[in-house]
């Protein structure tokens, strides 16, 4: 086993000492990087930093005296490995921004909306992956937390100014997922209200119509846009977004059924229980409830009790009577209940 001092200066560079094997007897001393010459020092010198460690392998260092007469020797114990690793020069991000938007059909009465789930992309402006869709995100800064960067980078390329909740989902890195070398990301996850990309405007008495808003992309995206989930899956998506799209349904799959963060995509003055299990029918396959055992267990299971809160109103929304209006109470049963997926 080698007796070589090793002192690693950030990723790349190591500062190699051999002061305690030092020969006095050494005229000057010669390092050799993977069996190649690399360095002569001086006798006085007993440490050198080597800048060119070969990232991903590793690398082989031995440090031989030179004497009189031209005779070279390897100090007994000079000789050691080290592996080399490359950190990109900040950690990327990328960011997975959901909505759901109630869309109505142009009909004679008024019809129950579908729910559609959107996802946000960009389309990229730089040379890896140019043209192409990829989730919005970039690379963070020295000076900045991933939160601060997950931001940043979403205001920057759609023209979004976070005002919703944004959290961590998970870190990628699979082998090969980026071009550029080694770089894994910091996923990110948001499931956010249809206000943030839309305006809903009140058309005739049997539909709404929906308006997207313009989205402003800068920096490295030439373009911001929303898609359906079978839109964005059929895109062929830069790096690894398949992967981490598919990440994020599953996600948000988990907080709808188990947080009231429906609360977002339907009406705050009121909501029946068919609007409430039919926006869960939209955006979670596995939710196959029917509608009748949905809404006797929502209300009369004990573990659920104090989650709704029934309204002294009801309203004729669609064909038939007039039906029982309800909404969320406190925000803070999130944290303590699960609220559809055990029915």
């Amino acid at each position: 086993m080698g007796k070589l001092r090793m002192e690693r200066l950030l990723t790349k560079p190591v500062r190699v000492n051999w002061a305690e094997l030092a020969d006095a007897n050494a005229l000057s001393y010669e390092v050799y990087l993977n069996g190649e010459f690399y360095k002569s020092l001086s006798s006085n010198h007993t440490s050198c930093i080597i800048d060119d460690l070969v990232v991903g392998s590793e690398n082989n260092i031995a440090v031989y005296g030179q004497y009189p007469g031209g005779e070279k020797r390897l100090l007994p114990g000079a000789v050691d490995s080290i592996w080399a690793f490359h950190t990109p020069d900040g950690l990327p991000v990328d960011i997975c921004v959901f909505t759901v938007i109630p869309e109505f059909e142009c009909k004679k009465r008024p019809h129950m909306p579908i729910f559609k789930t959107y996802i946000l992309l960009i389309r990229r402006k730089d040379e890896t992956y140019g043209g192409g869709w990829a989730l919005p995100g970039g690379f963070s800064k020295m000076d900045e937390t991933l939160d601060a960067a997950a931001e940043r980078e979403l205001k920057e390329e759609t023209g979004i100014v976070k005002d919703f909740q944004l959290d961590q989902l998970k870190t990628f890195y699979n082998e090969g997922r980026d071009p550029r070398g080694w770089i894994p990301s910091v996923a990110y996850f948001a499931l956010v209200r249809p206000e943030v990309f839309v305006t809903v405007q009140n058309g005739t008495d049997v539909f709404r119509e929906v308006v997207f808003k313009d989205l402003e992309a800068s920096t490295d995206a030439m373009e911001a846009k929303l898609f359906t989930l079978d839109e964005a899956l059929e895109l062929g998506l830069a790096f690894d977004h398949e992967d981490i799209l598919r990440c994020a349904i599953k996600r948000m799959h988990t907080e709808l059924l188990t947080t009231t963060i429906a609360r977002q995509f339907l009406d705050e003055t009121g909501f029946t229980l068919r609007e409430l299990h039919r926006l869960l029918r939209d955006t979670v396959p596995e939710f196959q409830v029917d509608e009748t055992n949905f809404s006797k267990k929502l209300l009369s299971t004990k573990g659920r009790q104090g989650l709704l809160e029934v309204l002294n109103k009801k309203e004729q929304r669609y064909a038939g009577p007039k039906t029982q209006l309800y909404q969320f109470r406190d925000e803070e049963l999130e944290l303590s209940l699960s609220i559809y997926n055990s029915f």
